[in-house]
């Protein structure tokens, strides 16, 4: 299984919109989009 993790310190830089990007192309996915709060 492959795993790709999109991570930045800073909010705002459009985490949330790329891993819902390619989650919808993805074919068999897994998907956690998590706040560190």
């Amino acid at each position: 299984m492959k795993e790709l993790v999109i991570l930045s310190g800073k909010g705002g830089t459009g985490k949330t919109s790329i891993v819902g990007s390619f989650a919808a192309i993805a074919q068999n996915k897994v998907l956690a989009d998590c706040d560190v709060d």
